[in-house]
């Protein structure tokens, strides 16, 4: 009998196929949609399946990425492209691994958004407004500044102030700032508030014809140590893009859990175009624009900051 339950118990096993040998990663995230489909394939165990024991930790601070990438407290870090660029002209060496969000020509989730009452109708007219962005040298600084730029109006015109994104509509409200930069969910807060009105889809126009905002990072020493992780973290992303494609009611809940917002938010948050690639072309159009506003000079090969 002993040796019947014994051939079952092998048969079984066999059946099931060899276990995954598991990798344990931590990958750190910011408070933004972007960062969905890691929600999803950690939820799903998607990651589980590509051999990922996947820890997910939060980083309220995107430029604070680097930093845990290098010290080694997290393995993959979501971040943006730019930051990736001025980390590596200070020596960082991070490579980008995968994409995580764009806006296309089709229409964003963010959008500059004008305190009620105040009268925007061209790209004049923002000259002498102040104007509150997430941070400084952020992505959505330097594309409105491209955007600003590309229609005649000098960047130095108006006046950036570094404001947290979830304190725009309070800003907005007590005339602090003119014109909010925000991106979802607080572009629909301000827009439910009516302290604000969209007066431009600056990310729709500059769109080409998707502008990747939102990267999955490395180091280059960790993703060469341990060769099979970024293919595996890749791979997990894009059956979870099409998790959500095809489950978004389920997909969103995931926002309630890992950015702690209220699930009618949640239910409601655009949530821009999710991609899990990102092209040597795609991040040219940042070097390029970062180039053209005069914030940089250096001439990293584009190899290295993007892996293939």
């Amino acid at each position: 009998m002993r040796a019947i339950v014994s051939a079952a118990i092998a048969l079984a096993m066999l059946a099931a196929g060899p276990a995954v040998a598991q990798t344990q990663i931590t990958v750190s995230y910011g408070p933004g949609y972007p960062w969905m489909p890691a929600f999803v394939a950690k939820d799903q165990g998607i990651f589980a399946k590509h051999g990922l024991d996947v820890a997910l930790q939060f980083i309220a601070i995107g430029s604070n990425q680097p930093a845990a990438l290098i010290a080694g407290t997290s393995q993959v870090a979501g971040l943006n492209p730019t930051i990736v660029l001025f980390a590596d002209e200070g020596g960082a060496d991070l490579q980008i691994v995968a994409g995580a969000n764009g806006q296309a020509k089709t229409g964003s989730s963010g959008g500059a958004i004008a305190r009620t009452g105040l009268d925007i109708k061209s790209p004049a007219d923002y000259r002498g407004k102040k104007i509150g962005v997430p941070g400084l040298r952020s992505v959505i600084h330097i594309a409105f500044m491209k955007w600003l730029k590309d229609r005649g109006v000098a960047p130095s015109a108006v006046t950036f102030i570094e404001v947290p994104i979830n304190q725009m509509n309070d800003a907005l409200k007590t005339g602090q700032i003119d014109i909010a930069l925000p991106a979802a969910p607080f572009t629909d807060q301000i827009l439910a508030a009516k302290t604000g009105t969209i007066v431009a889809d600056y990310q729709a126009d500059l769109a080409d014809p998707v502008t990747i905002y939102s990267a999955w990072a490395m180091t280059r020493s960790y993703k060469a140590a341990h060769p099979d992780v970024a293919p595996a973290f890749k791979l997990s992303l894009r059956e979870a893009i099409d998790f959500i494609a095809k489950n978004e009611k389920e997909a969103r809940k995931t926002l309630v859990t890992y950015l702690h917002l209220p699930e009618p938010v949640a239910m409601k948050v655009g949530l821009g175009t999710f991609t899990a690639e990102m092209t040597a072309a795609q991040m040219q159009w940042w070097v390029d624009a970062c180039k053209e506003l005069g914030l940089y000079r250096g001439s990293i090969p584009i190899r290295d900051m993007v892996a293939e």
